[in-house]
């Protein structure tokens, strides 16, 4: 089993995208976010809404 981990988002879309393609590439098989997927950036929503179909665990960072 091959594991993602994501963190510290803070609101980027964009990048958020792009770790996701190359997560994609890589074969992964479940990924785990360790918070901060909101703040400073200009899509929390949307990062939320990603965040909570892919990851298949989401602990709560200190701006969430």
């Amino acid at each position: 089993m091959r594991y993602g981990l994501i963190s510290d988002i803070h609101g980027n879309l964009e990048a958020l995208q792009a770790v996701y393609q190359e997560i994609d590439k890589l074969g992964v098989d479940e990924v785990l976010c360790l918070g901060d997927i909101i703040g400073y950036g200009p899509d929390p929503e949307k990062c939320v809404e990603l965040v909570r179909e892919r990851a298949s665990m989401i602990l709560a960072g200190n701006h969430d």
